[in-house]
């Protein structure tokens, strides 16, 4: 069984990935922005699945507070 320190640790690296992911996909929607409609599709569906892992990682955040 991890500690409470352990427990705060580890939520504070996952806070911060999440922080680096949403930065990133800041980035995409801006450069997206400049391109236009030439590459929809991809962004579109890279889009999709970085919002789905930043679901799941909420998700499994949730369970364990």
């Amino acid at each position: 069984m991890s500690t409470a320190t352990e427990e705060k640790a580890i939520l504070k690296k996952e806070k911060l990935d999440h922080e680096k992911e949403i930065a990133s996909l800041k980035k995409v929607m801006s450069d997206y922005k400049v391109e236009r409609k030439a590459n929809w599709k991809t962004f579109k569906s890279k889009m999709n699945d970085d919002i789905d892992k930043i679901e799941k990682s909420l998700g499994k955040l949730t369970k364990k507070k």
